[in-house]
């Protein structure tokens, strides 16, 4: 589940660039990401019962 670790990462990295959810920031996510929403999906739904 590394991937985890790395839609967090990016989500995160992007805020330095673009502070809100913006669709420029979802765009950026998306340009290094390109399966984001997929990931950002699953982690909405199953976030809270990860023990990282």
């Amino acid at each position: 589940m590394d991937w985890v670790f790395d839609y967090i990462l990016v989500h995160e990295i992007v805020h330095l660039v673009e502070r809100t959810h913006s669709d420029r920031f979802w765009q950026l996510v998306s340009s290094i990401m390109p399966d984001y929403e997929e990931y950002a999906l699953w982690l909405n739904e199953n976030g809270a019962d990860l023990d990282l």
